[in-house]
């Protein structure tokens, strides 16, 4: 079994993907960024640069090479990440059996790493930071998420569960890494580089109705722009994975971006109250497997292959109940996998193929499978928190 789905690996998320390398894919912004940073030009010149200035600076060495080298290069890494991270996890399961063929089924089976790798994102150095944050000690943890911070804000909701844990030496570590790797690349661009200071596109980051963003304030938002006819989908629905193509009036940020401040503030709450007001050390890695899938339903933006940040906690989620042989928690678990990816994938692929496009022939269709997603975040959320509540109870999930 364990052969099959490392071939299936293989199969899905390296020989798929490799035939993509020589295309322009969202690699591409890592790229301009890289040679702006090399010309010392703002890398926010480029409106679809929406990261953190760090990235530009990891991109640097890549502009050195062509386009078509840099995304090999790019591409080896990545993969180099996505199995590093599958090992860290793997260990901190105790390494056996059962751990291993959880863990390749997560990475061979989940989908959202073949997306990713396909586009040429920066998650999966993210998922190998996160994978780092659940199993290694306080300064690991709070280097790690401060790295993950630098490089795509969303891992910074994290920082809760080390607020909450009372680590003075993994706050003081993720500081260190916000200052080095946040403040000092931005006070660089804004004292010596010429062009943008900020990102061109800041609203974009307050949230878009785009078929494609699977969160709680993008459920919100295409709520309050239903399509007016069945030929047609509203603009920003299909047109709202750009933020020179997006038009979102003040009205509907605002709603967005309370909309993420209470999902995730409520999440929050719900987390502190079930520790107690403090988490243990063995409570963190479910902690922080619960804060990562509530900023993803909580993001203004969550894109498809964000997906790619629950592998780490899915594994963790899955081995356990099997270990204690909670069938139906493993059977929910597995289903919340498939909902967070896979399934909705295969829908809306078979609906944008059906139809020719983006089109509101079937609403009720393109609503509930552009929301399953983060109501399958919510859903683990809660299965984490539940189980940082019976550690906190002195309970088991065996009890």
């Amino acid at each position: 079994m364990l052969g099959l789905l490392g071939a299936w690996y293989v199969v899905a998320n390296v020989l798929g993907p490799i035939s993509s390398l020589a295309s322009i894919s969202d690699f591409v912004h890592y790229y301009r960024a890289g040679e702006a940073i090399l010309h010392l030009k703002s890398p926010f010149d480029d409106p679809e640069f929406l990261y953190p200035p760090a990235v530009a600076f990891l991109s640097a060495p890549f502009a050195l090479l062509s386009y078509v080298a840099a995304r090999w290069s790019w591409f080896l890494i990545s993969q180099a990440c996505l199995i590093s991270a599958a090992i860290i996890v793997w260990r901190s399961l105790g390494r056996g059996w059962t751990a291993a063929l959880t863990v390749a089924a997560m990475w061979a089976l989940g989908g959202a790493a073949s997306e990713s790798v396909a586009l040429g994102q920066i998650t999966p150095l993210l998922v190998l930071l996160l994978a780092i944050a659940y199993s290694c000690g306080s300064t690991a943890q709070g280097l790690s998420i401060g790295a993950g911070f630098s490089l795509k804000y969303v891992p910074g909701a994290l920082a809760v569960a080390l607020a909450l844990r009372r680590d003075m030496r993994a706050l003081s570590s993720f500081a260190v890494a916000v200052l080095v790797l946040v403040a000092i690349p931005w006070i660089a661009i804004v004292s010596f580089f010429s062009g943008a200071r900020t990102p061109v596109s800041g609203n974009y980051w307050m949230g878009t109705p785009a078929v494609l963003s699977w969160s709680v304030p993008s459920v919100v938002l295409r709520a309050l722009d239903p399509p007016r006819d069945s030929d047609h989908v509203p603009h920003d629905w299909e047109f709202g994975n750009s933020g020179a193509n997006l038009h979102l009036d003040a009205t509907r940020r605002i709603i967005s971006l309370v909309t993420a401040a209470a999902t995730f503030a409520i999440g929050a709450v719900a987390l502190a109250l079930a520790c107690g007001g403090r988490l243990r050390a063995e409570q963190m890695p479910w902690a922080l497997a619960g804060l990562t899938s509530l900023s993803l339903a909580a993001s203004p933006v969550c894109w498809t292959h964000y997906e790619l940040l629950q592998y780490p906690g899915l594994a963790l989620v899955i081995h356990a109940a099997i270990v204690h042989r909670k069938w139906l928690l493993t059977a929910f678990a597995i289903v919340c996998a498939a909902l967070l990816y896979p399934v909705p994938v295969a829908v809306l692929t078979r609906y944008y193929q059906g139809h020719a496009g983006w089109t509101a022939a079937s609403p009720f269709t393109l609503y509930f499978w552009t929301s399953i997603a983060p109501i399958a975040s919510l859903a683990l959320f809660t299965l984490n928190v539940w189980n940082v509540w019976c550690n906190s109870s002195k309970r088991r999930w065996s009890s």
